[in-house]
């Protein structure tokens, strides 16, 4: 059996793939994923990072629990910033060192899965040649049906 070859980013069919994958704008998160309602705006983000053809099913659960560990830290941060605020007898410095280490741990967990999913900075603007080209061609998409969304051309909505 032959293995499938790869379609050249240059090539017009990557132009149309990436044409179509700014109309769609996202793939909606598997339910079984558990993303939670809260983490949707990471979701939208993260999965705008690379090429929609490019994300696997498996890619899709794991980008769920980034976003939701995302997420929380947001919400940690905001613990952090009560808790700073308190002075006197009330501020807990152990509570503040327990937030602040799980925000770090959350952190470094969340660099390691963006990693995995090849969406850190240098997969996404980086050596990566084939992704960046797949990425540019969606954002250059984007801009397109971004400047010209004055209903006056057919543009490929699903």
């Amino acid at each position: 059996m032959t293995a499938k070859k790869k379609t050249r980013s240059d090539s017009t069919t990557a132009v149309i793939r990436a044409m179509d994958n700014a109309a769609k704008n996202t793939i909606e998160p598997p339910e079984h994923a558990g993303l939670t309602a809260k983490a949707r705006p990471f979701w939208d983000a993260n999965i705008k990072s690379k090429s929609l053809d490019l994300w696997t099913d498996t890619d899709l659960i794991e980008c769920a629990d980034l976003c939701n560990n995302q997420l929380r830290i947001l919400e940690l941060r905001k613990e952090l910033a009560k808790e700073n605020k308190k002075i006197g007898e009330e501020r807990n410095s152990n509570e503040i060192k327990r937030i602040d280490k799980q925000i770090t741990d959350l952190g470094r967990l969340v660099a390691a899965q963006k990693r995995n999913l090849q969406i850190h900075s240098h997969a996404t603007n980086g050596e990566s040649r084939d992704q960046v080209n797949h990425n540019k061609n969606e954002q250059e998409a984007r801009r397109y049906l971004g400047k010209h969304d004055d209903g006056l051309l057919a543009t490929p909505i699903h």
